[in-house]
C-alpha cells in the first residue's frame, strides 16, 4: 500500500468531522430561527409606558427583558388584558408593547372615574348596555400599586410633639411618616384603639370604636407619598385591603358580650362596601349600599374565634366587592353601577375599622390601589365623550402607565398630499420631518423633507410639491390590526436580583 493510500482514511476522517460540525451548526441556526419566528422571542423594554408592570430603560438600570410567546396566537385569539408585542401601526418597523383594552367589534368607553366599559358595537344598543370590563384576579394583582405601609426608611414611631422629633428640621418632618399621619381615631372611647406601630393596631375591648384613614387615596398615591404632603391626583374608587385579624384568647376577654370587626369602604358619596366578621355563627356578612339602598347582601362562611387568627382580603374594584378569608373566596358582590352614573369621585372618601366586644389586634395591614385609566385623547375629543367602535380584526391598546403612554388614545397620522400625481405620504403625527437642504440641477435651493412613513420606509419630498389646496390631514389611528401582533409577553427573565426572584416573574 502506498503512503498516499495510507493517508486517505485520516484525511477523510478530518473532513467528516468538519462536515458533521458544520451540519450541527447549520441545524442549530435553522432551529433558532424557527423558534424565534414561530415560538418564542426575547425583547427589551425601552420606555416607561408599561410601568410598573414592566420597567423601561433608565439611567441607573436597564429595562426589563421579556419573553414573547408567538405560538399561542396561531391557535387562539388575543384576549382583553393580554400584554402583547406588536408592530406599531404608525411605523411598522418599530415594535411596541401595550395591554389589550377593547376587542374586535366592541364599543368601548373610558369613564371619567377611570374604568373601562364595553358592549357589542351595535347601533341598536346604547350606553345602558355598557358593562365594566372586569379584571381577573391574576390581572388585578399586576395592576395594584402599594399605598400602605410606608417604606421602612420613612417610618417614624414618634407622635407629634415627642422629644425625638426635631422641630427645626423641616426635611425630617416632611419625609418621616408617623402612624397618626395615616390613621386616626374616628368614633368611640378615645383609648379604645392603640396604634402600636405601622403594622400593629390593638383594640382593647369594650364599647364600639373605630379607626379611619387620615388621607384620601388618589391616582398618584404611592407608599412614599400617602402619609406626606406629596399625595395628589383624582380620587381612586378601586382599592384592596389585606390584614391579619388576631382575636384575643377566651381567657383574656372578661366581657362575654358578642364581638365583631367591621370593615367599611366608602369610595365616594354614593357607595358603601361593608364586611362584618362576627364571633357568633351565621352573623358574618358582606353588603354594598348605594345611597340609602342595599344593592346586594350575602352571609359569609367566616367568623371570629378566640385565639384563632384570620387572614382577610377586602377588594372593591371594577364595581365589585371581593372578600377572601384564609385564602378562600367567601363573597363576590356587584354594586349595580350604570355608565351614565359614572363621574369623578365626589364627597368624602373613607376606610374604617370598627371593633366591639373582646380585644383583638390587626397586623400586617396592606393597602393597594388599582390603576385609574385617564380618559384623555389627543385630537380625538369625540371618542372621549362618545366612546369608540373597534373594527373587525383590530384591537384598542392602552399602556399601564396611563398618564405617560403613547397608546391608542394618542396615535394620529399626518398625511401629506403631493401634486403631480405623486403618492400621498402618511406618517406618525408625533414625529417631525427632517429638513435636509436640497439643490436642483439649475442650482436653485429647495427645502427637502424626510420622514419614516407608516410602513417603516424613508420617504422624501420637496416642500414646494405639497398640494396647497389639500394640505395636511390629521387623523386618529387608534387600532392595531391582527396581522401586526407579534405575540403575548408572558415572563420577565431579566434583570436578575440577589433578592430572588426580584423582577423575574410571569406577566399578567
Amino acid at each position: 500500500m502506498t503512503r498516499r493510500a495510507e493517508a486517505r482514511p485520516a484525511a477523510d476522517g478530518g473532513l467528516a468531522f468538519v462536515r458533521d460540525n458544520l451540519e450541527a451548526i447549520a441545524v442549530a441556526i435553522v432551529m433558532a430561527l424557527i423558534i424565534k419566528h414561530f415560538c418564542v422571542e426575547a425583547f427589551k423594554i425601552p420606555t416607561s409606558s408599561m410601568e410598573p408592570t414592566l420597567l423601561g430603560d433608565r439611567e441607573e438600570d436597564d429595562g426589563d427583558r421579556i419573553l414573547v410567546d408567538k405560538w399561542s396566537y396561531l391557535v387562539t385569539d388575543p384576549q382583553r388584558w393580554d400584554v402583547i408585542v406588536f408592530r406599531y401601526p404608525l411605523n411598522r418597523a418599530r415594535n411596541f408593547i401595550k395591554r389589550i383594552a377593547f376587542l374586535p367589534r366592541e364599543h368601548g368607553h373610558i369613564s371619567d372615574d377611570g374604568d373601562l366599559w364595553v358592549r357589542a358595537a351595535n347601533d341598536d344598543l346604547g350606553d345602558d348596555d355598557l358593562r365594566i370590563a372586569t379584571k381577573p384576579r391574576r390581572v388585578r394583582e399586576q395592576f395594584y400599586r402599594a399605598v400602605y405601609p410606608p417604606p421602612l426608611d420613612m417610618r417614624s414611631e414618634t407622635e407629634p410633639g415627642d422629644k425625638d422629633e426635631d422641630p427645626d428640621n423641616p426635611f425630617e418632618r416632611s419625609t418621616r411618616v408617623r402612624v397618626a399621619d395615616c390613621w386616626r381615631l374616628d368614633e368611640g372611647p378615645p383609648n379604645a384603639w392603640r396604634l402600636e406601630d405601622h403594622e400593629h393596631f390593638a383594640y382593647v375591648g369594650g364599647e364600639a370604636a373605630s379607626l379611619r384613614n387620615a388621607r384620601p387615596i388618589l391616582e398618584h398615591t404611592t407608599a412614599r407619598s400617602w402619609g406626606t404632603g406629596g399625595n395628589a391626583g383624582k380620587m381612586v374608587r378601586d382599592v384592596r385591603f389585606r390584614l391579619r385579624v388576631e382575636p384575643a384568647a377566651a381567657t383574656e376577654g372578661a366581657d362575654a358580650a358578642p364581638s365583631r370587626l367591621t370593615l367599611r369602604w366608602r369610595p365616594d358619596a354614593r357607595y358603601l362596601a361593608v364586611l362584618t366578621l362576627h364571633d357568633e355563627p351565621g352573623r358574618s356578612e358582606a353588603f354594598i349600599r348605594r345611597d340609602d339602598e342595599v344593592v346586594q347582601r350575602i352571609a359569609i362562611d367566616a367568623r371570629l374565634r378566640p385565639g384563632q387568627p384570620l387572614d382577610v382580603e377586602f377588594e372593591y374594584v371594577d364595581g365589585r366587592l371581593y372578600v377572601r378569608v384564609d385564602d378562600r373566596d367567601v363573597a363576590e358582590l356587584e354594586d349595580g353601577r350604570r355608565f351614565h352614573e359614572t363621574r369623578e369621585g365626589a364627597g368624602e372618601q373613607r376606610f374604617q375599622f370598627e371593633a366591639e366586644g373582646r380585644p383583638l389586634a390587626i397586623r400586617a395591614l396592606r393597602t393597594d390601589r388599582d390603576l385609574r385609566y385617564e380618559n384623555s385623547w389627543d385630537g380625538n375629543a369625540a371618542s372621549r365623550r362618545e366612546g369608540i367602535d373597534v373594527p373587525a380584526q383590530s384591537y384598542f391598546m392602552l399602556g399601564d402607565h396611563t398618564t405617560n403612554s403613547s397608546d391608542s388614545r394618542r396615535w394620529r397620522l399626518t398625511t401629506v398630499h403631493l401634486t403631480g400625481g405623486k403618492k400621498s405620504i402618511a406618517y406618525d403625527a408625533g414625529t417631525s420631518p427632517d429638513y435636509p437642504r436640497g439643490q436642483d440641477i439649475a442650482g436653485r435651493q429647495r427645502t427637502r423633507k424626510q420622514v419614516v412613513d407608516a410602513d417603516g420606509l424613508l420617504q422624501t419630498w420637496y416642500e414646494e410639491d405639497e398640494d396647497s389646496e389639500l394640505g395636511h390631514d390629521y387623523d386618529a389611528a387608534p387600532f392595531v390590526h391582527r396581522e401586526l401582533i407579534v405575540g403575548r409577553a408572558f415572563v420577565v427573565f431579566w434583570p436578575w436580583s440577589p433578592t430572588f426572584p426580584g423582577r423575574m416573574g410571569f406577566i399578567h
